[in-house]
């Protein structure tokens, strides 16, 4: 782990704290001034006008509904907190049925490093295609992208043939997927991966690192929000958010209480008792 990522972790820890902090005291002076008014009766004739107002049939129905709402946005926040984990946890790629799928966080492939390059490219899609050259610049256009870009990738298999100019993803040593164009072999055995856009070929990979191919399948801009929540920005947002989620829940709840207590004693709410068995 770098020490920029330490004092980033650190320093959004120390935000969280403080936020967290600075929130639940908030609600602790609002609670204390709302205890203190509606002693005085103060808001007495506001409590009078809500309580008929919930007795409303549409005005029930909107609690039920904001209840709801509000459950579902907390297990959404959980679930993408969950999910952006996992993604994170797990190499930045999801894999099923064969498929793996990962947003794209460079602009490696995003277009051409030359003229010349290009050209080389759409001569050897002509060749091994045998198309003519507006075919082979439209297919090498479909297999370029730009970052927050969604793919799907086939898994390769390992006895496999790796097909030259193709797009694959491979392993690098730091766990990261790397999504480049197979550009030849190195006399050792082990194969060149270029980035359209990038100035050189990667370091030699080796052929157990290629996981997979690349058949065309992009969701356009949709890989931003996963780049974004798999972050440890967007994580801390997300926990941020759950956070300020529970605090003004629990809140309302003591808000609610004091309301109910006032107007048990002004005489405008009965809590109802429950019947014991038998009577």
């Amino acid at each position: 782990m770098s020490g920029l990522t330490v004092i980033t972790i650190i320093t959004l820890a120390v935000v969280s704290c403080l936020d967290l902090s600075i929130i639940i005291l908030s609600y602790h002076f609002i609670l204390k001034s709302a205890k203190r008014l509606t002693a005085s009766g103060a808001l007495d004739e506001e409590f009078k006008k809500e309580e008929e107002d919930n007795k409303k049939p549409h005005k029930k129905a909107l609690n039920i509904a904001s209840q709801v709402v509000s459950g579902v946005i907390c297990v959404g926040l959980i679930t993408l907190a969950l999910v952006s984990g996992i993604y994170r946890a797990r190499g930045d790629n999801f894999v099923a049925n064969n498929r793996a799928s990962f947003a794209i966080a460079t602009n490696s492939m995003d277009g051409y490093i030359d003229d010349d390059y290009k050209d080389m490219l759409v001569q050897q899609y002509i060749s091994y295609y045998e198309v003519d050259q507006s075919t082979a610049e439209k297919k090498l256009k479909k297999d370029q992208f730009e970052v927050g870009d969604f793919l799907t990738f086939n898994v390769v298999k390992a006895d496999e043939e790796l097909v030259q100019y193709d797009v694959y993803g491979y392993k690098n040593a730091k766990g990261k997927i790397i999504t480049h164009r197979l550009v030849g072999i190195n006399e050792d055995g082990t194969l060149k991966f270029r980035g359209d856009n990038a100035p050189g070929v990667d370091t030699k990979v080796n052929r157990e690192q290629v996981l997979y191919r690349y058949r065309g399948n992009n969701a356009k801009h949709m890989g931003l929000a996963i780049l974004f929540f798999g972050s440890g920005y967007g994580i801390y947002v997300i926990f941020a958010a759950i956070a300020i989620f529970a605090v003004t829940d629990v809140a309302i709840y003591k808000w609610e209480k004091i309301k109910k207590n006032r107007l048990q004693q002004i005489g405008l709410y009965v809590e109802k008792k429950k019947k014991k068995d038998g009577k």
